[in-house]
Protein backbone atom coordinates (compact mmCIF):
# COMPACT_ATOMS: atom_id res chain seq x y z
CA UNK A 1 0.00 0.00 0.00
CA UNK A 2 1.16 3.83 -1.14
CA UNK A 3 1.44 5.71 2.31
CA UNK A 4 2.40 9.57 3.18
CA UNK A 5 5.87 9.99 5.14
CA UNK A 6 3.84 11.46 7.89
CA UNK A 7 1.38 8.80 8.55
CA UNK A 8 3.23 4.91 7.47
CA UNK A 9 1.29 3.28 10.36
CA UNK A 10 -2.04 3.89 8.61
CA UNK A 11 -5.20 3.31 10.74
CA UNK A 12 -5.73 1.06 13.11
CA UNK A 13 -7.80 -1.41 10.40
CA UNK A 14 -4.52 -1.51 8.53
CA UNK A 15 -3.18 -4.82 10.73
CA UNK A 16 -6.76 -6.24 10.47
CA UNK A 17 -6.53 -5.96 5.97
CA UNK A 18 -2.71 -7.43 6.34
CA UNK A 19 -3.72 -9.97 8.41
CA UNK A 20 -6.57 -11.13 6.24
CA UNK A 21 -4.58 -10.41 2.78
CA UNK A 22 -1.73 -13.27 4.17
CA UNK A 23 -4.56 -15.54 5.12
CA UNK A 24 -5.49 -15.69 1.13
CA UNK A 25 -2.55 -16.04 0.26
CA UNK A 26 -1.21 -12.09 -0.49
CA UNK A 27 1.68 -10.66 1.29
CA UNK A 28 1.29 -7.10 1.67
CA UNK A 29 3.34 -3.91 3.11
CA UNK A 30 3.44 -0.13 3.18
CA UNK A 31 5.56 1.98 1.08
CA UNK A 32 5.98 6.03 0.96
CA UNK A 33 4.95 6.91 -2.31
CA UNK A 34 6.83 10.04 -2.46
CA UNK A 35 10.32 7.75 -1.32
CA UNK A 36 12.57 8.46 -4.51
CA UNK A 37 14.07 4.94 -3.15
CA UNK A 38 10.68 2.92 -3.54
CA UNK A 39 10.55 0.43 -5.98
CA UNK A 40 6.97 -0.24 -7.48
CA UNK A 41 7.56 -2.91 -10.15
CA UNK A 42 8.36 -5.59 -8.30
CA UNK A 43 4.95 -5.63 -6.42
CA UNK A 44 1.64 -6.75 -8.45
CA UNK A 45 -0.43 -4.59 -7.38
CA UNK A 46 -0.58 -0.81 -5.54
CA UNK A 47 -3.33 0.36 -3.35
CA UNK A 48 -3.29 3.72 -3.18
CA UNK A 49 -5.29 4.97 -0.44
CA UNK A 50 -3.08 5.89 2.21
CA UNK A 51 -1.27 8.20 0.38
CA UNK A 52 -3.14 10.95 2.25
CA UNK A 53 -0.38 13.89 1.91
CA UNK A 54 -1.77 13.72 -1.57
CA UNK A 55 -4.14 17.14 -1.31
CA UNK A 56 -0.30 19.20 -0.42
CA UNK A 57 1.05 18.08 -3.74
CA UNK A 58 -1.59 17.17 -6.09
CA UNK A 59 0.23 17.46 -9.13
CA UNK A 60 3.01 15.34 -8.13
CA UNK A 61 0.53 12.73 -7.05
CA UNK A 62 -1.45 12.55 -10.18
CA UNK A 63 2.70 11.85 -12.31
CA UNK A 64 3.14 9.66 -9.65
CA UNK A 65 0.19 7.37 -10.26
CA UNK A 66 0.89 7.31 -13.89
CA UNK A 67 4.07 6.56 -13.67
CA UNK A 68 3.44 3.47 -11.02
CA UNK A 69 0.47 2.44 -13.51
CA UNK A 70 3.03 1.73 -16.26
CA UNK A 71 4.58 -0.61 -14.36
CA UNK A 72 1.88 -2.26 -12.01
CA UNK A 73 -1.45 -2.03 -11.54
CA UNK A 74 -3.33 0.62 -9.36
CA UNK A 75 -5.68 0.65 -7.53
CA UNK A 76 -8.27 2.91 -7.56
CA UNK A 77 -7.38 3.65 -11.15
CA UNK A 78 -5.21 6.42 -12.37
CA UNK A 79 -8.36 7.95 -14.32
CA UNK A 80 -10.60 7.59 -11.34
CA UNK A 81 -7.80 8.83 -8.40
CA UNK A 82 -7.40 12.00 -10.85
CA UNK A 83 -10.98 13.00 -11.22
CA UNK A 84 -11.86 12.24 -7.18
CA UNK A 85 -9.32 14.46 -6.53
CA UNK A 86 -10.79 17.89 -7.06
CA UNK A 87 -14.45 18.20 -5.41
CA UNK A 88 -15.63 19.70 -8.18
CA UNK A 89 -16.84 15.67 -9.04
CA UNK A 90 -19.83 16.81 -6.84
CA UNK A 91 -20.76 19.15 -9.34
CA UNK A 92 -21.14 16.14 -12.28
CA UNK A 93 -22.44 13.72 -10.04
CA UNK A 94 -25.42 16.82 -9.24
CA UNK A 95 -25.39 16.78 -13.34
CA UNK A 96 -26.33 13.21 -13.31
CA UNK A 97 -29.12 13.62 -10.76
CA UNK A 98 -27.29 12.39 -7.54
CA UNK A 99 -28.62 14.84 -4.40
CA UNK A 100 -25.92 16.29 -3.64
CA UNK A 101 -25.45 19.18 -0.80
CA UNK A 102 -26.05 22.11 -2.51
CA UNK A 103 -22.55 24.39 -3.51
CA UNK A 104 -21.66 27.69 -4.52
CA UNK A 105 -17.85 27.12 -6.42
CA UNK A 106 -15.69 29.89 -7.02
CA UNK A 107 -12.61 30.04 -9.11
CA UNK A 108 -9.43 31.49 -8.47
CA UNK A 109 -8.93 35.17 -9.07
CA UNK A 110 -9.06 38.29 -6.82
CA UNK A 111 -12.35 36.88 -5.04
CA UNK A 112 -14.91 38.94 -3.31
CA UNK A 113 -14.17 42.82 -2.04
CA UNK A 114 -13.44 42.96 1.87
CA UNK A 115 -17.01 44.40 2.04
CA UNK A 116 -18.96 42.71 -0.45
CA UNK A 117 -21.43 39.59 0.22
CA UNK A 118 -20.48 36.19 0.02
CA UNK A 119 -22.00 34.38 -2.66
CA UNK A 120 -23.95 32.02 0.00
CA UNK A 121 -25.75 29.00 -1.98
CA UNK A 122 -29.14 29.37 -2.23
CA UNK A 123 -31.97 29.16 1.22
CA UNK A 124 -29.45 32.10 3.06
CA UNK A 125 -28.62 29.07 5.57
CA UNK A 126 -28.11 29.63 9.39
CA UNK A 127 -24.09 28.54 9.04
CA UNK A 128 -21.81 27.63 5.88
CA UNK A 129 -18.33 25.90 5.31
CA UNK A 130 -15.53 26.98 3.10
CA UNK A 131 -13.01 25.19 1.76
CA UNK A 132 -11.10 24.55 -1.45
CA UNK A 133 -11.95 21.90 -3.82
CA UNK A 134 -8.56 19.95 -3.17
CA UNK A 135 -9.06 19.24 0.30
CA UNK A 136 -9.18 16.37 3.01
CA UNK A 137 -9.35 15.63 6.61
CA UNK A 138 -11.12 19.09 7.43
CA UNK A 139 -7.32 21.14 6.27
CA UNK A 140 -8.49 24.66 4.86
CA UNK A 141 -12.02 24.07 6.27
CA UNK A 142 -14.16 25.94 8.15
CA UNK A 143 -17.42 26.87 9.63
CA UNK A 144 -19.25 29.99 9.85
CA UNK A 145 -22.60 31.73 11.00
CA UNK A 146 -23.89 33.85 8.34
CA UNK A 147 -25.50 36.37 10.48
CA UNK A 148 -22.27 36.97 12.67
CA UNK A 149 -20.51 40.21 11.17
CA UNK A 150 -17.19 39.21 12.17
CA UNK A 151 -17.34 35.60 11.32
CA UNK A 152 -18.48 37.22 7.59
CA UNK A 153 -15.30 38.74 7.29
CA UNK A 154 -13.32 35.62 8.46
CA UNK A 155 -15.02 33.68 5.71
CA UNK A 156 -13.70 37.01 3.12
CA UNK A 157 -10.41 36.52 4.06
CA UNK A 158 -10.43 32.51 4.19
CA UNK A 159 -11.73 32.79 0.58
CA UNK A 160 -9.61 35.58 -0.85
CA UNK A 161 -6.74 33.66 0.55
CA UNK A 162 -7.33 30.65 -1.19
CA UNK A 163 -8.47 32.69 -4.60
CA UNK A 164 -5.51 34.32 -4.37
CA UNK A 165 -3.10 31.06 -4.04
CA UNK A 166 -4.91 29.82 -7.54
CA UNK A 167 -7.34 27.26 -5.44
CA UNK A 168 -10.77 26.95 -6.17
CA UNK A 169 -13.58 27.34 -3.54
CA UNK A 170 -16.57 25.87 -2.54
CA UNK A 171 -19.21 26.68 -0.11
CA UNK A 172 -21.79 25.13 1.39
CA UNK A 173 -24.83 25.40 3.66
CA UNK A 174 -23.86 23.39 6.89
CA UNK A 175 -26.55 20.83 7.52
CA UNK A 176 -27.83 21.35 10.81
CA UNK A 177 -28.71 17.36 10.90
CA UNK A 178 -24.84 16.36 11.13
CA UNK A 179 -25.43 17.76 14.85
CA UNK A 180 -27.90 15.67 16.21
CA UNK A 181 -27.35 12.43 13.81
CA UNK A 182 -23.91 13.12 12.35
CA UNK A 183 -22.76 11.70 8.60
CA UNK A 184 -23.29 8.82 7.36
CA UNK A 185 -20.44 6.68 5.37
CA UNK A 186 -21.27 3.45 3.44
CA UNK A 187 -18.58 1.87 2.37
CA UNK A 188 -18.28 -0.49 -0.92
CA UNK A 189 -15.82 -3.16 -1.76
CA UNK A 190 -15.12 -4.19 -5.70
CA UNK A 191 -18.08 -2.25 -6.36
CA UNK A 192 -20.32 -3.87 -3.89
CA UNK A 193 -22.15 -2.48 -0.64
CA UNK A 194 -19.80 -4.01 2.58
CA UNK A 195 -20.80 -1.82 5.52
CA UNK A 196 -21.69 1.40 6.93
CA UNK A 197 -20.05 3.68 9.73
CA UNK A 198 -21.13 6.94 11.43
CA UNK A 199 -19.10 9.55 12.20
CA UNK A 200 -20.00 12.50 14.52
CA UNK A 201 -20.03 16.43 13.80
CA UNK A 202 -16.05 17.62 13.13
CA UNK A 203 -16.61 21.31 12.37
CA UNK A 204 -16.53 24.02 15.23
CA UNK A 205 -18.46 27.00 14.24
CA UNK A 206 -15.72 30.02 14.89
CA UNK A 207 -12.74 27.68 15.15
CA UNK A 208 -11.42 29.13 12.05
CA UNK A 209 -9.53 26.82 9.22
CA UNK A 210 -8.16 23.54 9.87
CA UNK A 211 -4.39 23.21 9.47
CA UNK A 212 -4.17 19.65 10.07
CA UNK A 213 -6.17 16.34 9.01
CA UNK A 214 -8.74 15.48 11.67
CA UNK A 215 -6.99 12.57 13.64
CA UNK A 216 -9.65 12.15 16.63
CA UNK A 217 -13.12 11.30 15.09
CA UNK A 218 -15.72 9.99 16.99
CA UNK A 219 -16.73 6.92 14.64
CA UNK A 220 -18.79 4.04 15.25
CA UNK A 221 -20.67 1.30 13.31
CA UNK A 222 -24.07 2.28 11.53
CA UNK A 223 -27.03 0.48 9.94
CA UNK A 224 -27.55 2.28 6.58
CA UNK A 225 -31.28 2.65 5.92
CA UNK A 226 -32.84 1.60 2.94
CA UNK A 227 -33.03 5.31 1.40
CA UNK A 228 -29.34 5.81 2.29
CA UNK A 229 -28.44 2.75 0.66
CA UNK A 230 -30.21 3.75 -2.50
CA UNK A 231 -28.66 7.39 -2.50
CA UNK A 232 -25.02 5.51 -1.95
CA UNK A 233 -25.96 3.17 -4.80
CA UNK A 234 -27.15 5.75 -6.96
CA UNK A 235 -24.20 7.90 -6.04
CA UNK A 236 -21.44 5.17 -6.74
CA UNK A 237 -23.72 4.22 -10.43
CA UNK A 238 -23.34 7.27 -11.46
CA UNK A 239 -19.66 7.62 -10.81
CA UNK A 240 -18.58 5.01 -12.38
CA UNK A 241 -20.51 5.43 -15.48
CA UNK A 242 -18.68 8.86 -15.48
CA UNK A 243 -14.88 7.22 -14.65
CA UNK A 244 -15.11 3.10 -14.51
CA UNK A 245 -15.66 0.86 -12.14
CA UNK A 246 -14.04 1.38 -8.38
CA UNK A 247 -12.09 -1.07 -6.44
CA UNK A 248 -12.96 0.97 -2.74
CA UNK A 249 -15.51 3.46 -2.20
CA UNK A 250 -16.99 5.11 0.74
CA UNK A 251 -19.93 7.51 0.04
CA UNK A 252 -20.41 10.27 2.89
CA UNK A 253 -24.10 11.50 3.41
CA UNK A 254 -25.45 13.93 5.36
CA UNK A 255 -29.64 14.88 5.73
CA UNK A 256 -31.16 17.86 4.15
CA UNK A 257 -33.32 19.65 5.79
CA UNK A 258 -36.47 17.49 4.67
CA UNK A 259 -34.43 14.36 5.20
CA UNK A 260 -33.25 13.62 1.86
CA UNK A 261 -29.49 11.58 1.84
CA UNK A 262 -27.47 13.68 0.56
CA UNK A 263 -24.38 13.32 -0.80
CA UNK A 264 -21.19 15.53 0.78
CA UNK A 265 -18.78 13.52 -0.20
CA UNK A 266 -18.07 10.70 -2.56
CA UNK A 267 -14.33 8.94 -1.54
CA UNK A 268 -12.41 7.11 -3.84
CA UNK A 269 -9.33 8.57 -3.59
CA UNK A 270 -7.77 7.73 -0.32
CA UNK A 271 -11.00 6.93 1.90
CA UNK A 272 -10.91 5.24 5.80
CA UNK A 273 -12.58 1.90 5.26
CA UNK A 274 -13.12 1.39 9.08
CA UNK A 275 -12.50 -2.54 9.41
CA UNK A 276 -11.92 -2.23 12.69
CA UNK A 277 -15.85 -1.48 13.00
CA UNK A 278 -16.51 -4.17 10.59
CA UNK A 279 -13.91 -6.84 11.17
CA UNK A 280 -15.05 -9.62 8.48
CA UNK A 281 -15.19 -7.03 5.94
CA UNK A 282 -11.04 -6.89 5.89
CA UNK A 283 -11.57 -10.52 4.58
CA UNK A 284 -14.03 -9.31 1.73
CA UNK A 285 -11.61 -6.66 0.61
CA UNK A 286 -9.17 -9.20 1.07
CA UNK A 287 -10.69 -11.26 -1.49
CA UNK A 288 -11.27 -8.50 -3.90
CA UNK A 289 -7.57 -7.39 -3.93
CA UNK A 290 -6.69 -11.38 -4.52
CA UNK A 291 -9.18 -11.03 -7.41
CA UNK A 292 -7.09 -8.37 -9.01
CA UNK A 293 -3.55 -10.01 -9.09
CA UNK A 294 -2.44 -11.69 -12.23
Amino acid sequence: MAVSADSPDLRPDWPLLRQALTEVGVAASTRVWTDPAARWDDVDLVLANGAWDNIHRPEEFVAWVDRVAEVTPVANTPGVLRWNLDKRYLAALADAGVATVPTTWLEPGPGPDADGEIPLPSGAPVEFVVKPTVSGGGFETARYRAADPQAGREAHLHIRRLLSAGRTVMIQPYQAAVDTHGEAGLIFLGGRYSHAIGKGALLMAGAGPQSHLYRHEQIGPLAASATQLEAAHRALAAAETLVGPTTYARVDLVSLDDGTPAVLELELLDPALFFETHPAAATRFAQVLRDLIP
